[in-house]
């Protein structure tokens, strides 16, 4: 007997007509008459008897409902559960990224997964994506530069270089481009790279250089890089995205030569299911990348 057969037999059982079981299980009447012939037939037995409008069951089928029983609790029991399963699907997925991030890469990548117009709903936080994941306060964290611990899979989703921000009027501004070499004898305005990804990037292309990497004023986030150069001069560095969204009035940007683009990572904590909407929006941000 198949999955399908339990279930038309198990509900025979416990209601006692072919109406009653059509009706519950959604099938005709005569569509339970035939499927419970047929499976008469293979069984080689007979499973009821008909005692006026009722299905009387055999001993043989007794016996059969029995040793099904486990089977029939379990169905009923997934039946219980689906409510619950389907709550936790439709909770909002969280995601923590840092503020680059949000002002520039999740719009493209939240429409392409289904919120335009909000028909689903996130939680959005901007904060220590490695801390909120492992709080539990996010299901999916989204940084640059350095690969989380090994406690989290990661997956690179994109890359981004990093450009020069500096007054319209400073000297290195006439130049298309820019290089380390030609920064380091500025003031810098940038990140602490024992704790920002940005920063230790900047630090290890300077150092490949044999430069030294001592900003004049250490910022938390690349917006930030544009407002303090604007407001006191020196040579900021941000990724790509922020020189666009933040250039503001009397800034201009300039790529810079000898410095690595930044890989943008998305994360999730390892060996640990997903939601489903969790899985759906993190296959958004994937697009066919490779996980590291």
């Amino acid at each position: 007997m198949n999955l399908r057969e339990l279930e038309l037999f198990g509900t025979l059982m416990r209601v006692g007509t072919t109406i009653e079981t059509a009706r519950l299980l959604g099938i005709s009447q005569p569509g339970v008459s035939g499927q419970l012939k047929r499976l008469e037939m293979r069984l080689g037995f007979s499973l009821f008897h008909r005692a006026g409008n009722r299905l009387e069951p055999t001993r043989e089928a007794n016996e059969l409902f029995a040793m099904a029983q486990p089977i029939f609790g379990t169905h009923a029991h997934v039946k219980a559960k689906l409510p619950s399963l389907r709550d936790l699907a439709e909770m909002p997925v969280a995601i923590s990224a840092t503020p680059a991030l949000v002002e520039s890469f999740i719009g493209p990548i939240l429409i392409r997964a289904g919120y335009l117009n909000w028909k689903k709903r996130i939680i959005l936080r901007v904060h220590s994506p490695e801390d909120d994941l492992r709080s539990g306060e996010a299901d999916i964290g989204l940084q640059m530069a350095v690969p989380p611990r090994a406690e989290f899979q990661a997956h690179v989703v994109g890359k981004i270089p990093l450009v020069a921000v500096l007054p319209e009027q400073h000297a290195l501004a006439a130049l298309p481009e820019l290089t380390c070499a030609s920064i380091a004898p500025h003031p810098l305005v940038c990140y602490n790279k024992d704790w920002s990804p940005m920063g230790f990037t900047i630090h290890e292309a300077f150092l490949a250089q044999g430069l030294s990497y001592d900003p004049a004023c250490v910022v938390p986030f690349c917006s930030n890089v544009c407002s303090m150069v604007r407001a006191c001069g020196g040579i900021g560095i941000v990724d790509a995205m922020t020189a666009h969204d933040y250039g503001m009035q009397g800034l201009v940007w300039r790529p810079i030569r000898d410095m690595p683009n930044v890989s943008i990572i998305a994360f999730h904590r390892r060996n640990e299911p997903m939601r489903a909407p969790v899985q759906d929006l993190l296959t958004a941000f994937l697009a066919g990348e490779t996980a590291v």
